[in-house]
C-alpha cells in the first residue's frame, strides 16, 4: 500500500503557473494539480496552456489532477440554470486543458453555497444533475471525476449530503478528501467511511480548528498520524495533493521546500 505525494500548483494564486512549477520541482514533488484562480492559470487561454506543458516538460513534473474553477457564479448547484451551466462549461473547459497536459483527474467542488441561505435538498439534486453530466464527459474522455469534501457550512459539507450525492452519482465518479475542510466539521472519519473505495485523491493541509488556513501539515492542530492511519485502513493508493497558502513575502523555495519535506516525514511516520 503506497501513496504519493505532491503540490497545488494554486497555492500561490498571485503567480502565473509557470513561475510556480520551478519551485515545487526544486522541493522534490514529481506530481501537481494545476489550479485554476484568474491570476494563475487561466484554462481558456491557449497560449496559457502551452506554457504550461513547456514549463511541466521543463521541470519534469506530471500534471496529475486538475482542480475546474469554482465560485461566484461558478457553481455546479446554483439555483439559476445559467449560472449552473457555466460552471459546467469551466468544468469541461479545465478538464479539456489537463487533458492536452496529460493528466486524468479533474477535482470539482458540487457547491459551494452556505447551507442556511438556501433550499439545501433543490440545491444537492442540482448539483447531482451537474456533476452527472461532468462524469459522462470526463468518462468519455479518459478521465475521471472526483468530488471533493466541502467546508461543513457548505452544501454537501455534511456527511449525510455528500453520502447522498455519491448515492446518485455514477460510480465512475471517485472522491477528493481535503483534510482541512472535513476536520473543521470532525467529519474525516465519517467521511472516509462514505467514500469507501471511490477515494482516490486528498487535498493535504493543515489548520488551527477555526478557519481553511491551508496551512503545511504539521503547522496545526490537526492529528496527522491519525489522519494517516486511517487512509491506510482504508488502503488508499492515490496522490496527497498540498493544498497550501503561499506567503506573499517569504521566499517561495524555502517554504516549498520545508512544507514538503515536512509532510514527507509526517506522511511516512
Amino acid at each position: 500500500m503506497s501513496w504519493r505525494l505532491g503540490i497545488s500548483t494554486g497555492a500561490c494564486t498571485h503567480l502565473p503557473i509557470v513561475d510556480v512549477l520551478p519551485f515545487i520541482a526544486a522541493a522534490g514533488a514529481a506530481g501537481v494539480e494545476i489550479g485554476t484562480p484568474p491570476d494563475h492559470f487561466d484554462p481558456w487561454q491557449e497560449a496559457q496552456i502551452v506554457d504550461a506543458q513547456r514549463a511541466l516538460a521543463a521541470t519534469r513534473l506530471e500534471a496529475v489532477s486538475i482542480h475546474a474553477p469554482f465560485g461566484g457564479l461558478l457553481d455546479l448547484a446554483d439555483q439559476n440554470a445559467h449560472h449552473r451551466y457555466a460552471a459546467i462549461g469551466a468544468a469541461l473547459t479545465a478538464s479539456t486543458a489537463l487533458q492536452r497536459l496529460g493528466g486524468r483527474l479533474v477535482v470539482a467542488h458540487p457547491s459551494d453555497l452556505p447551507r442556511y441561505q438556501h433550499d439545501a435538498p433543490a440545491r444537492l439534486a442540482d448539483a447531482v444533475r451537474s456533476l452527472t453530466v461532468l462524469a459522462d464527459n470526463c468518462a468519455a474522455a479518459g478521465q475521471t471525476l472526483l468530488v471533493e469534501s466541502p467546508l461543513p457550512h457548505l452544501i454537501g459539507g455534511h456527511p449525510d449530503e455528500f453520502a447522498y450525492l455519491l448515492d446518485r452519482l455514477p460510480t465512475s465518479v471517485g472522491v477528493c478528501l481535503d483534510t482541512g475542510h472535513t476536520t473543521l466539521g470532525h467529519y474525516w472519519h465519517r467521511f472516509v467511511e462514505i467514500a469507501g473505495p471511490r477515494l482516490k485523491h486528498v487535498h493535504a493541509s493543515d489548520n488551527h480548528g477555526q478557519r481553511d488556513d491551508h496551512l503545511p501539515p504539521g503547522l496545526g492542530h490537526l492529528d496527522w498520524p491519525d489522519l494517516m492511519r486511517s487512509l491506510r485502513a482504508a488502503q488508499f493508493e492515490g496522490w496527497i495533493m498540498l493544498e497550501l497558502a503561499c506567503p506573499r513575502t517569504a521566499p517561495l523555495d524555502r517554504y516549498f521546500h520545508d512544507a514538503f519535506a515536512r509532510a514527507t516525514d509526517l506522511l511516512a511516520s
